[in-house]
C-alpha cells in the first residue's frame, strides 16, 4: 500500500501528511511504512482517508503495528469490525477517535498551541468528546456488529485516540478513567490545595452545556457488558513518530513525563533525539469492564511497555503497568547550534 504518493490535490491534504513528504522526513515515514505492513485496505478508500482527514488513519496503522506487537493474528477478509483477531484470544476491535466539537479547533494546524488556563474545564470538555466517541461505537456494536458472524460471542474491544482539540494529549488518561470508572483527578483542586495527594472524587456526569449532563462511569454497571475493554492511546500522535524515527541527528528534544514512586510530582526528563529511546507502546492504555458480558484476562494485552486497568473484587481501580510509565511527552526542534547548546546547558 503507497501512502505516500498524493492522490488528492494539495488544498485537500492534510497539514501533517504534507509535512511528512519533506525530503528530511524519510525516518518518518518510513515508521508508517512499516507499521502499514501487512494492513489490508480493504474498501479502497484508506489512502485518500490517510491524506486528507490523517488522525483516524493514522490511529488505525498504529493499532495495526500494536497488534502484531502483542503477538495477535488479525483476520483482514472481514470488512468491519476493524479488527477481526483470531488467535491466540478472539476477539474484535473497533477503532475511532474523539473529534473536535463543531467549530472546535483542530488537533493539528498552523497556529501554536496554547497550554490550557483551566485544567478543569480543559478535561471537561476532554470526556464528553470521549463519552461521544464511546456510545457510538457502542451504539454501532448492538445495532450492527452484533449481528455479524465474526463477532457474535466474542469480546468486543473499543480503542480510541484523543484528537478532539490541540494539545489533547495533555489530558493524557484523566478523561478516559473519569468516562469510563467515574472517578475524576481534579487537579485544580490538588495545586490550590498543596495536598501530599491528587484530589480525587467519584462522579456520575459531567456537564454538556448550561441544561444538559454528559453520564458517565460506563463501567461502573452492566449497562455496557458488550464491551469489553477499551484501548486509550493520548500519545499516539505526531510525536510518536518522530519518537521512533531513526533520526539521530536532529535537533529534537523530548520531555517527558513518568511515575514518582517518592513524590506527588512525576518525574520530568528531558533528553536529546540522539539517545532518546521509546517503545511502540510507550503511552498506551488497556482499561477493562469488570462488567463485560466476555471478558478479556488481562494476559491478552500483557506487554511489558503499555499499563493495564483493572477493577478488584471490592471495587478499587488497580492500574498495573511499568515503573517508568510513559504518561507525557512534548518535543521541540532546535534549528541551530546555540539553540541545542543552550538545552544541553552549555550556552
Amino acid at each position: 500500500m503507497d501512502l505516500f504518493t498524493p492522490i488528492v490535490p494539495a488544498e485537500r491534504q492534510h497539514p501533517i501528511f504534507r509535512m511528512l513528504l519533506a525530503t528530511d522526513n524519510t525516518p518518518e515515514r518510513a515508521v508508517l511504512t512499516e507499521w502499514a505492513t501487512g494492513f489490508q485496505d480493504r474498501d479502497g478508500k484508506f489512502v485518500q482517508e490517510f491524506q486528507t482527514t490523517f488522525e483516524s488513519s493514522f490511529w488505525e496503522l498504529y493499532l495495526h503495528a500494536t497488534l502484531k506487537a502483542l503477538g495477535l493474528t488479525v483476520d483482514g477478509a472481514f470488512a468491519s469490525p476493524d479488527f477481526v483477531v483470531t488467535a491466540p484470544t478472539p476477539l474484535v476491535l473497533e477503532a475511532t477517535i474523539a473529534s473536535p466539537a463543531q467549530g472546535g479547533a483542530l488537533a493539528f494546524g498552523a497556529d501554536p498551541p496554547q497550554l490550557p488556563g483551566d485544567l478543569n474545564e480543559f478535561n471537561r470538555q476532554a470526556i464528553v468528546r470521549l463519552c461521544n466517541s464511546f456510545t457510538a461505537k457502542a451504539k454501532r456494536y448492538r445495532e450492527y456488529y452484533a449481528t455479524l458472524p465474526q463477532a457474535k460471542e466474542r469480546p468486543f474491544v473499543i480503542a480510541i485516540a484523543p484528537f478532539d482539540r490541540p494539545q489533547a494529549h495533555l489530558a493524557a488518561n484523566r478523561p478516559i478513567i473519569a468516562a469510563l470508572y467515574g472517578v475524576y483527578f481534579d487537579e485544580e483542586a490538588t495545586i490550590a490545595g498543596q495536598t501530599d495527594a491528587v484530589v480525587n472524587y467519584d462522579i456520575d456526569a459531567v456537564p454538556k452545556h448550561a441544561t444538559a449532563d454528559v453520564p458517565v462511569g460506563f463501567f461502573t454497571n452492566p449497562d455496557y457488558a458488550e464491551v469489553s475493554a477499551v484501548i486509550y492511546g493520548p500519545l499516539a500522535t505526531w510525536g510518536k513518530l518522530r519518537a521512533l524515527a531513526d533520526a539521530p541527528d536532529k535537533g529534537i528534544w523530548f520531555t517527558t513525563l513518568h511515575p514518582s514512586s517518592s513524590e506527588l510530582i512525576p518525574q520530568i526528563r528531558k533528553t536529546p533525539k540522539s539517545v532518546y529511546v521509546e517503545h511502540l507502546l510507550d503511552g498506551l492504555y488497556v482499561l477493562h469492564n469488570p462488567f463485560a458480558a466476555h471478558p478479556l484476562t488481562p494476559e491478552v494485552f500483557a506487554h511489558e511497555r503499555l499499563a493495564q486497568f483493572l477493577v478488584r473484587g471490592d471495587g478499587t481501580v488497580e492500574e498495573v503497568g511499568p515503573d517508568d510509565f510513559l504518561l507525557m511527552r512534548s518535543l521541540i526542534t532546535l534549528s541551530s547550534r546555540d539553540e541545542v547548546d543552550r538545552a544541553q546547558g552549555r550556552g
